[in-house]
Formats: C-alpha cells, structure tokens, sequence
C-alpha cells in the first residue's frame, strides 16, 4: 500500500497521539500522530543557520535532509518546505518528497521549492521548527501536518482564506464541514487534504464462529432488527466477549477473570479519542481558556468506557490489552477481537490480507453519530516573506494525486478516490473492504476535534493518556475525585501556559 502507513506503523508503535495523529503520545493506547511533517529552509544565504537550527545529529536521530533549488529557474522566489511534525520523514517517503520537488521545479518558472526533512523523533522536529521561526529564518509551508501538530504552534498560522481569493482558488468544491475540520480557532489554516476517518473494524471470523450478522454498513439501517445505536453495540460487542469456557458476556456463568475474546476496544488512542464517541468538545472554556470544562458527553463516554472494562467486561483492561493474547496493546491484531473503533491510517498496523475482516458504521449515541476525525494538511506560515507563492505551491500540493499517493490519506478532491482505494483494495485482497464505510464516516466528524489547541498542550497532553491509563487499571475508580482532580490538573496546565 501506501508508504505512508509503514510511518504511521512506526508511530504507532511509538504510541504518540498526545501530541499529534496529532496526530500525540503516550503509550500503547495512543494514536499516531498521522499529522505532522519536518522542517524547510529559506533561501541558500541562509542554509548554515537553517541547519544549524535543525540538525540534531546523534546515534539515533538522523541529520536534516536539505535541498537546493536543483532545476529551478533562476528569476524563481524560493519557497521552504518544512516537513517533520509526523508523515514524512521516513527513509523510504523522502525519495518520493525530493522527486516531487524535482519535478515541481522543472514544471514551472514563479517558485523553487526547498525541503528541509528533519527527523520527528521525540520534540526534535518541534524544537528545530521552533528555533527557525525564532532565529527568523521561518519556513513559509508546513506539511503534512494535522491538528495536534498545528496547535503546537498556536496562533502561527496564516489565514488561507484571503490567500486563495487572491489566486482564484475555488474553496467552495469542497465539503464545507471538511473546511470547518481544517480551521484552528475559526480560521481557515489549510484545504483539505488527506483524511483519516474513523469507523467500526470487525473480524468476519468471529461473527461467523458467533453465528451473528454484520454489523450495519450504512447509516439508518437496522441490526438484527434494532436501531444501530450504543444499546444495541454495547449488547452486540457483550456476545462478542467469550471466556475459555465459551460463555459470552451476556451468560450468567461467563468468567471475566479468563477472557479469551473480546467485544470492543478503541484502540490507538487517549481519553479525549473515547471521549469523542459521545461528540466532540473543548476540555477548557474559549471566553477564559485558563477555566477547565469537562463537557458532560466526555464525563458520560468515559463512564460508558470503564463500565464496559470493569461492569460489563466487553471491552479489555490495562492488563488484558497489553497481554501476548490480545497483541501487547495492539489489540485488533491480535485476531482475539470482535470490532475496534480507530482510522483509516491503522491498516498500516495489522495484516489486513491474513485477516478477515471489514469496516462498519459507527453507532448513534443519543440520537447522534460521531466518527472522529484525523486528516492532514499543508499550512503556510505566518512569518513567511512569500505567502503569495507559497500559496500557488500549497494548492499545487493538495491538489496532485502523487503526494496523496506518498502519504496515504483519503484524498480531499473526491475525482482522486478512485485509484486511492483501488491500492487500498490491492492491499488488503483476497477482502473485498466497503470503502463506503469510511467516505460516509467523512459526514460525521467530531466538531470541535479531539486534537485541538489547548492552552499548554505539551502538559495537557499527557493528562489524558494518565487519565485513560487510570480507566484500564483501577477497578474501582472514584469517577467525582477523578473528574475534580483532573479539572484541577487542567487548570493549573492551563494558568502555566507559556
């Protein structure tokens, strides 16, 4: 597939969702952050301090990768391409960055496109990119990056909007809620791009050995009869849950203590990822973002969350999900579970042509559908000297179906689909996969998103990766000292914020 999803692999890995896919960062039950790229210089007069700036040479981190204008007209305004706050720094993707910059700068006379890779290890790529912008010798595009990335550097982004009246960009062919998705703080960042929806996988093998039917494909049909909401999951996701003995969780002699399959596990994620399948939210006030705000829907999906781990038992624990059987936090993996809820970016961590498998809708919860949402972009910088060109560049970028190719993601531009999921198709044969599904899971974003700003982030971050791994590991969690402690938390990050 795409070569992309062997860098989200590594991130996974990482476990890094607290910030990026956002993609950010804490362990096993973390997503990737599948937003985020490396850093770009400025004109050659200022390669040495570009460097400088970004390479961090060490046994494990890797120089800056750097080019110089190769092939471009010589009356051309450069223009630095920064990639590092997620996809694109891996060894096999720069090849493909350097030949489409290539043949970038060989198509056209107006613009010299320079890269400067640097590595996303650990802060390494925030660090250089916050030193540039410092030391000004700013990038002028960013990318790809997501939200998790971009509310890193909060309040350095240029507004798209007036920059692609100029050029006589039409925004308007696309969806207006993906417009919505790529603004910060209602402004307009970037154009839609790659995106990484989320939905329901599930394991064939285990519905058939179940006897039960697929889950729905479709939002507004019906399972086995019901309406497709939490109820109706929650009691599929328990027959799904089977001890060594065979019982499911719905029997009166199930055994948790020896579970052998389970029902359900949002997997690659934190407590804001849970959270959002009640809907999107904001974890502080915007009239006084030094207030915490728990939205209720947040307090009531993570209650939701732990009764299924510790009540119910449809949804595995800390030690459960980081045990061999169940693929040492890699839990869809493992072939022992039912259905996950996580992205498209996550065939890049399982192999999806031994398993039998395919994707499904997401359950109403109240009345409502929620699928959160990752997706990637390129942005232009603020402190750029060239936002004009730098724009004809960005719209060149998230336009080319050849980058969409590099980085994976769903593309944006609905005539590109067609050859994306024809890969995703060779990939995951001999399944026949309803891409469907994760098209019409594009319509239900969560609004605000699970990796928007907050003041701090780098401390908030990890609150709720604790806050999750607290859920997975303590069965008898006092959910009011829970909740006041982590709006405490919250607001001592929030008054701390640089």
């Amino acid at each position: 597939m795409r070569k992309l999803m062997f860098i989200l692999s590594a991130l996974v890995v990482a476990s890094m969702l607290l910030t990026a896919c956002g993609g950010g960062q804490p362990a096993a039950t973390q997503p990737p952050a599948a937003t985020q790229p490396p850093a770009a210089t400025e004109a050659p007069a200022t390669e040495a301090a570009t460097e400088a700036a970004t390479a961090v040479p060490s046994p494990t981190i890797p120089p800056p990768v750097l080019t110089g204008g190769e092939g471009c007209d010589p009356g051309a305004t450069q223009v630095t391409w920064f990639v590092g706050l997620g996809a694109g720094t891996d060894p096999n993707v720069i090849p493909d960055e350097k030949a489409w910059v290539d043949n970038y700068n060989k198509s056209q006379k107006e613009a010299c496109v320079l890269l400067n890779i640097v590595a996303n290890t650990g802060q390494n790529s925030y660090d250089a990119l916050r030193a540039l912008i410092a030391g000004g010798n700013a990038p002028d595009i960013v990318g790809p990056v997501g939200k998790a990335g971009r509310a890193s550097f909060q309040g350095a982004w240029a507004d798209i909007t007036p920059l692609a009246q100029q050029a006589g960009f039409d925004l308007s062919t696309y969806d207006p809620a993906l417009l919505d998705f790529t603004k910060d703080e209602g402004v307009l960042v970037g154009i839609p791009f790659a995106l990484f929806p989320s939905f329901i996988y599930y394991n064939k093998k285990l519905f058939d050995e179940a006897q039960l039917p697929y889950p729905p494909h479709k939002v507004g049909e019906q399972y086995d009869g019901k309406d497709w909401n939490l109820e109706t999951f929650q009691n599929l996701a328990m027959k799904l849950t089977v001890d060594k003995n065979g019982n499911d969780a719905t029997s009166p002699d199930f055994n948790p203590q020896n579970v052998t399959q389970f029902g359900y596990y949002e997997q690659s994620t934190d407590a804001r990822g849970i959270a959002v399948f009640f809907g999107g939210g904001l974890p502080y006030d915007p009239a006084d973002p030094t207030k915490a705000v728990i939205p209720p829907n947040w307090v009531d999906a993570w209650k939701w969350y732990y009764d299924g781990m510790w009540k119910y038992h449809f949804i595995p624990t800390g030690d459960y999900a980081n045990s061999d059987q169940f693929g040492k936090g890699a839990v869809w993996g493992s072939g022992n579970l039912a259905m996950a809820h996580t992205h498209t970016w996550y065939t890049c961590c399982f192999d999806t042509a031994k398993m039998s498998w395919d994707i499904a809708v997401m359950p109403s919860v109240n009345g409502k559908i929620t699928a959160k949402l990752h997706g990637d972009t390129f942005a232009i910088l603020k402190e750029s000297k060239h936002q004009d060109v730098a724009f004809k560049v960005l719209s060149a970028m998230v336009t080319d179906p050849a980058l969409n190719v590099i980085y994976g993601g769903i593309p944006a531009v609905v005539a590109d689909r067609p050859a994306y999921f024809a890969a995703l198709d060779a990939k995951t044969a001999p399944n026949k996969i309803d891409w469907s599904v994760a098209v019409e899971m594009l319509k239900y974003p969560d609004l605000p998103n699970h990796e928007s700003w907050t003041p701090n982030l780098a401390v908030v971050n990890p609150l709720f990766g604790k806050l999750r791994t607290d859920m997975e590991q303590t069965p008898d969690l006092n959910w009011d000292d829970t909740i006041a402690k982590l709006k405490s938390d919250l607001e001592a990050a929030y008054k701390a914020a640089p």
